[in-house]
């Protein structure tokens, strides 16, 4: 089947997001806290996030994950389609649905309380793969523990693997498989236990990767080519004031994808990520406040070609 370089596959976790709104961590609020309007349902899961940030961007894409047979799983796959997602690749192979609550504070600092079921028993039939694949070029994945052997399947059948890391500790054993098959990765230094320079060299000296993003929160994001060993930090963006951080990172990975999937430079996608980014947290919810095409480029021209310090909006 020939590939289509605009048709990116994205696999991995999927669940409720049941967010929060509370005034400060730590929460100290007594027997109840009344928050008019601050309990909100949504699509949530890193996977999913991405995916709704590559459709909000006009990006051709095909969405695969597992969830359970209740009602839950009918009303966020309800959701999803909403959002733009196909969903004839998302299975119903277990009772419960995956679920998240997460608590977001007057500032948009969040923190996730998850609760992901069956997931870790769980194994993608070859034949879903298959039909998942189809023309992809680009593949992104989650970290979960039925993505591994999704890695190296997405490698061998020609296409370009992108891993979301997230908040990685290091080089543990439970990420080698995706590194052993991802040709870019992006991670979250927020848990790494070394410099991000030094976990660029560790990744070219035993992995295949060739492109490798760490995205350092309100500190910026630095981009690391396997080609000539160049590492660059870009500082980060004011688009917009900030309201839920959820996401962001999800939003990050959508637009570098985005601009990679387009032909772009990674020095151009590292931009058009953290722009995405930026726009992101200026929404509450995880799976909102992703921009279209028309507005990242809109904010690319405003943003793309100043120096750190005129970065404000």
């Amino acid at each position: 089947m020939k590939k289509s370089p605009s048709h990116v596959a994205v696999l991995g976790d999927l669940n409720l997001d049941t967010t929060v709104q509370i005034a400060a961590f730590p929460v100290d609020v007594g027997d109840t806290m009344f928050a008019a309007d601050g309990v909100v349902d949504l699509v949530g899961g890193a996977a999913a996030n991405v995916a709704c940030g590559l459709r909000a961007l006009g990006d051709q894409v095909t969405f695969a994950s597992v969830i359970g047979t209740d009602r839950i799983g009918d009303l966020v796959l309800e959701r999803l389609g909403q959002l733009g997602v196909e969903v004839r690749h998302v299975r119903r192979d277990w009772p419960i649905t995956s679920r998240t609550v997460v608590l977001v504070d007057g500032e948009g600092r969040r923190r996730c309380i998850n609760d992901p079921k069956q997931v870790h028993d769980y194994r993608f039939p070859d034949e879903g793969l298959l039909g998942t694949l189809g023309c992809a070029r680009w593949v992104v994945l989650s970290t979960q523990a039925w993505c591994r052997p999704v890695a190296r399947f997405a490698r061998e059948y020609g296409c370009r693997v992108v891993v979301d890391l997230q908040a990685i500790t290091g080089d543990d054993e439970y990420h080698r498989e995706f590194l052993r098959h991802a040709h870019v990765v992006v991670f979250s230094t927020e848990r790494l236990g070394m410099h991000s320079h030094d976990f660029f060299r560790k990744l070219w000296r035993e992995y295949p990767v060739e492109v490798a993003v760490a995205t350092h929160g309100s500190g910026g994001a630095t981009l690391g080519l396997r080609a000539g060993a160049e590492i660059e930090f870009e500082p980060a963006f004011d688009v917009r004031a900030v309201v839920d951080r959820t996401g962001a990172g999800d939003a990050f990975t959508a637009g570098f994808v985005d601009a990679m999937v387009r032909g772009r430079s990674p020095r151009e996608a590292l931009t058009r990520g953290q722009l995405a980014a930026a726009h992101k947290i200026g929404e509450r919810g995880s799976s909102r406040g992703f921009p279209t095409a028309a507005r990242l480029e809109e904010l690319f021209q405003r943003f793309g070609e100043l120096p750190g310090q005129a970065r404000g909006a």
